[in-house]
């Protein structure tokens, strides 16, 4: 397997588990918001963050099946990819 495939197999693999677990915590979320009403103020964020990490995993897998199979347009997935990362990257690293 390329390098590159690897690093792009352990951010796919990340970016799914924790898609996975925010869209969790967004079932809980959701299910308890009419009991306790304060936790709508974190649902704004929890849904930004859902979204970010599942556009995140959806490029990342794209292009780790493009690199793979070594199809034409691996290399806009690959962009994509990065592009995405370095945006979650700047969004969520600490100040």
């Amino acid at each position: 397997m390329r390098p590159l495939a690897v690093l792009n197999a352990i951010l796919f693999g990340s970016a799914t588990a924790i898609t996975f677990g925010l869209c969790g915590v967004l079932v809980i979320f959701l299910t308890l918001l009419g009991r306790h009403p304060e936790l709508s103020t974190e649902l704004g964020p929890l849904l930004r963050s859902s979204a970010l990490f599942a556009v995140l995993a959806v490029c990342s897998g794209l292009s780790l099946f493009g690199t793979l199979k070594g199809l034409r347009w691996r290399r806009l997935a690959q962009a994509a990819m990065w592009v995405v990362l370095l945006v979650t990257g700047f969004l969520y690293w600490p100040r």
